[in-house]
């Protein structure tokens, strides 16, 4: 039986709850960590009615002796590690200039440096057993900018640059390497950080902005589609007999990715901030307080 670890798996709605369950229904021993075991109660519940090999592991991905741990618990108890899925992440948006010191180096701490080295603690048993496979839950905002989610956008494409990179270094120990590049997808993440005060000041130039970036990240996760849809692509990248590098699920990702591509940077800046809502914030300032005197 292949044997899968599953970061960030805490929320029933998340991508990472929704893999496991994926996974132990195609038939790995599936280890789906999460930071507070307690909320993997309902998990396990799950797994032991369908009679399926689920374990739920407490495990805080920004240590990375902890993570070292959890990758020894896994072999000890397995012999191998077949699997690793490096979903775990968390939601930033606000103008840079506004967001907290705190906010940003947490951010990339989480979304970015987590995989890190969670990736290179099991990298050593995956070599050792001359196969494995590593994915890295992106995003269509490791692709293209997004404004207002400058830091999220940049611990995503640092994940891509470093998988891309990563898949040619050790495809040779018969490792492959992929990312999954979601788009709009209802998992309520964004909306579990209700508090904007933890991301960035008030009181500046950037209010107007932020509170419309605020608006349309809530708007678009609502409208999102469904998240199984990720977990199903996540299951199809672990098992094909073709890996590939990027996967883009849903319907919108792929539009996007097409889109972007065949853009100039100026219509492409104009097509998003028309898309947001807020067209007018690319007036210069001096013609936007003209326009409003």
């Amino acid at each position: 039986m292949p044997v899968a670890i599953v970061t960030g798996c805490s929320r029933p709605t998340g991508f990472g709850q929704l893999t496991a369950k994926a996974l132990a229904s195609s038939g790995f021993e599936v280890f789906a960590t999460m930071r507070q075991a307690e909320r993997g109660k309902s998990l396990e519940s799950w797994a032991r009615s369908e009679n399926l090999q689920l374990s739920v592991l407490e495990h805080d991905v920004c240590d990375p002796t902890n993570n070292k741990s959890v990758s020894k618990r896994v072999i000890e108890k397995t012999g191998r590690i077949d699997l690793l899925v490096n979903n775990v992440g968390m939601s930033s948006f606000g103008a840079l200039e506004t967001l907290h010191n705190e906010h940003i180096r947490q951010t990339m701490e989480t979304n970015f440096f987590s995989a890190v080295d969670m990736t290179r603690a099991v990298l050593p048993q995956m070599r050792a057993q001359f196969g494995g496979r590593i994915i890295f839950v992106t995003s269509m905002a490791g692709v293209t900018g997004i404004p207002g989610e400058s830091i999220y956008c940049a611990s995503k494409f640092a994940l891509e640059g470093m998988a891309e990179s990563l898949a040619m270094e050790v495809q040779r120990f018969g490792i492959d390497v992929s990312t999954i590049r979601p788009a709009f997808f209802n998992t309520g993440m964004s909306m579990h950080n209700t508090d904007a005060s933890l991301f960035f000041s008030r009181g500046t130039e950037y209010d107007v902005f932020n509170d419309g970036v605020v608006a349309s990240t809530s708007n678009g996760e609502v409208d999102g589609e469904n998240p199984q849809l990720v977990a199903n692509m996540i299951v199809e990248a672990a098992t094909t007999s073709t890996p590939r590098l990027h996967w883009e699920p849903g319907e919108a990702a792929p539009h996007i990715l097409e889109a972007r591509s065949s853009a100039t940077a100026e219509d492409w800046r104009k097509f998003v901030m028309n898309e947001l809502g807020m067209a007018g914030w690319l007036e210069p300032v001096s013609t936007a307080n003209e326009t409003t005197a």
